[in-house]
C-alpha cells in the first residue's frame, strides 16, 4: 500500500469514526419536543438500538507469519520465529528467539509497537538481532507474502485503530 493511500484511508476512517461517535453521543429530541421554532416541524424519535455501531473499527485480515532470516550477501536464511496475530493485536513489544545461537546463548530480536503498526498496514518490517559471539543477524517479517504464512494459520481480523465514544 502506498503512503498516500494509507494516509487517505487513515484520515477518512478517523473522520468517519469521529462524526459517527459524535452523532451517537448526542441525544436526539425527546418525544413531544418541537425542534422547529415556528412549531411547524415534526418530531421523529430516533431508535439508537437499530443504528450500526458508530465506533466499529476498520480491520485487516492477518495470519501467523514466519520471520525470514537474511544472510549478509542478500540471500535468505532459514525461517525464524513465528509472529503471531495476537502479538500484532496487542501491540506491545515482544522479544523472540532467532533460529540459532552460540554456546547456549540465543540470538534474539524485538518487535516494537511501531513494527506492529507497519505490519497492519501490509508493510514489510526489518529488524536486527542481538549480538552473540561477536555478530548479529538481520531478518524481516512480510505480512502479505503467503510464502511466510504459518501452515494452517487462519485469517484473523485485526483492528487498525481505536474509536472512543464520547460520554
Amino acid at each position: 500500500m502506498r503512503r498516500r493511500d494509507f494516509l487517505w484511508l487513515t484520515g477518512a476512517g478517523a473522520l468517519a469514526c469521529t462524526v459517527a461517535c459524535d452523532a451517537t453521543a448526542t441525544p436526539g429530541p425527546s418525544p413531544g419536543d418541537d425542534p422547529a421554532p415556528d412549531g411547524g416541524g415534526a418530531n421523529v424519535p430516533v431508535d439508537t438500538n437499530s443504528a450500526v455501531d458508530a465506533c466499529a473499527q476498520a480491520v485487516v485480515k492477518m495470519h501467523d507469519t514466519y520471520a525470514q532470516a537474511l544472510y549478509l550477501d542478500g540471500t535468505y536464511g532459514p525461517l525464524t520465529g513465528v509472529v503471531e496475530v495476537a502479538y500484532v493485536s496487542t501491540g506491545a513489544a515482544i522479544t523472540l528467539d532467532f533460529w540459532h545461537g552460540h554456546g547456549g546463548q540465543q540470538h534474539r530480536f524485538t518487535l516494537e509497537a511501531s513494527h506492529f503498526e507497519a505490519l497492519k498496514q501490509g508493510q514489510r518490517v526489518t529488524v536486527g538481532t542481538t549480538t552473540v559471539d561477536g555478530h548479529e543477524h538481520t531478518l524481516f517479517v512480510d505480512p502479505l507474502d503467503e510464502a511466510y504464512r504459518v501452515p494452517g494459520a487462519p485469517d484473523v481480523d485485526v483492528a487498525l485503530g481505536t474509536c472512543q465514544e464520547t460520554p
